[in-house]
């Protein structure tokens, strides 16, 4: 079978269907200061966000540059892909599309018009199913190297619907874009195409710098081709980086972030992103529990590329656990992880692909899939943003109970949000657009 037209039927079917679930739309303050950001490059070709001082007087978005205007502190990536997308799509002659402010972030704001065009907007904020798709299209490409079809095929499946990917892939961060590069660049270095995966690992940097410690992917390509000088990938992912600095705030450096850093203070954040009820990345995404098995399967098999890929995996794990906010915010699921759920999904393929013809075997899998499903479906059903903010702002429940109790948690949270459960809450632009009378 061609593979070409393979990946171009997986990324598309994918894109479709990201697409038609994305929120769409703007649930946190970050996704409104990368996108504020976005429409600003677009429309007056400059970063400022001086729209949303009022909100940066109460919560952190960035600080002034060197010419007095507030910028916001999130990485390029989504920014620049953002403005792009609006520019194809805006309309002359649309409505403007406005954030209405939730009454939690400032009861007086109201709506606020962040764009001239509601439709170049809405394909905007759907900006990371492009990227989910284009991750998902890369792990097929990269599973069919070391599997069959039909577990190349399944294991995709699971990982693009049955796991947090999905729920990631409907909103408007970053991460989603770091993990689609970064399992690009693994595949194109298990190819030996080092300087690909150089150049994937250095645009990877624009949606997440911390991606660089996936440099031994690249290491691995360019060691055994003797290619050394497809460094310049990287090096070019780092230069457009400093050079967003310097337009924002006059340094290379800095990255806007102040005093927010590592504490390295790792007990909590482990047993929190990888155990509590409220983050782990195995209850939210149960079938890459997989990857524990499959990585002792396949580093059998392939040695040196199963330890490049746990070395990244945890790495990030770490990572995430030492940064002072490793919970995410208040982001369903495990949003630090998000970058490396696809090269979770690899290491789960060597437990699918032993699974085939052991029905005990093949029933646990199936049932992790299905456990998954069920709970991305748990969060298309309503905003899961609102059933916290619910609990927490107006319902009297302490944060930290939603993370580490199994009570209180927010996927309990959720399940029960869901009681009186009503079609406009559906967590979908585009399906509430088509099959509801609802007002967006």
């Amino acid at each position: 079978m061609n593979q070409k037209l393979v990946a171009l039927v997986c990324f598309f079917s994918f894109a479709l269907f990201y697409g038609i679930t994305s929120r769409a739309d703007l649930q946190l303050t970050d996704e409104a200061a990368v996108f504020a950001s976005a429409i600003s490059l677009s429309e007056q070709g400059d970063l400022s966000i001086d729209e949303l001082r009022w909100l940066n007087d109460s919560i952190n978005l960035g600080r002034a540059g060197r010419d007095g205007r507030l910028y916001a502190k999130y990485f390029p990536g989504n920014i620049l892909g953002a403005a792009a997308v609006y520019r194809l799509t805006q309309s002359p002659s649309d409505q403007p599309f406005v954030w209405h402010v939730p009454a939690e972030v400032n009861p007086e704001m109201g709506a606020v018009k962040l764009a001239s065009s509601n439709r170049g907007a809405r394909f905007a904020l759907a900006l990371n199913a492009l990227f989910g798709a284009l991750a998902m299209t890369f792990l097929l490409l990269f599973l069919l190297r070391h599997f069959d079809w039909k577990t190349a095929v399944v294991t995709v499946l699971f990982v693009g619907i049955g796991t947090d990917w999905w729920y990631q892939s409907r909103g408007f961060l970053s991460e989603v874009g770091a993990g689609a590069l970064l399992v690009a660049s693994l595949y194109f270095a298990d190819c030996q195409k080092s300087h690909a995966s150089g150049l994937a690992l250095g645009f990877s940097l624009l949606f997440r710098p911390t991606n660089l410690i996936a440099l031994p992917i690249w290491l691995k390509s360019a060691w055994e081709k003797k290619s050394i000088w497809s460094v310049w990938g990287i090096l070019l992912g780092g230069l457009g980086l400093a050079l967003f600095n310097w337009i924002r705030f006059a340094s290379p450096f800095d990255f806007g972030y102040g005093e927010a850093t590592f504490l390295f203070h790792m007990r909590d954040g482990l047993y929190g992103i990888l155990l509590s009820p409220g983050r782990s990345v195995f209850l939210y995404s149960p079938i890459l529990t997989l990857a524990v098995p499959g990585a002792w399967f396949f580093h059998k098999k392939e040695k040196r590329l199963t330890l490049v890929a746990l070395w990244t995996v945890a790495s990030y794990i770490l990572m995430a656990a030492a940064w002072q906010n490793w919970d995410g915010g208040w982001s369903w699921g495990s949003r630090l992880l998000t970058p490396i759920l696809p090269l979770l999904g690899f290491l789960s393929a060597p437990a699918i692909d032993s699974a085939w013809g052991r029905r005990g075997d093949s029933a646990v899998v199936l049932i992790l899939a299905l456990l998954g499903l069920g709970i991305q479906l748990v969060a298309l059903a309503a905003n899961p943003l609102d059933t916290l903010v619910n609990a927490v702002v107006h319902g009297g429940v302490d944060y930290n109970e939603t993370v580490n109790s199994i009570p209180n948690s927010w996927l309990a949270l959720q399940l029960q949000s869901l009681k009186d459960w009503q079609f406009c809450r559906l967590d979908s632009y585009t399906l509430r657009l088509w099959f509801g009378n609802c007002a967006n």
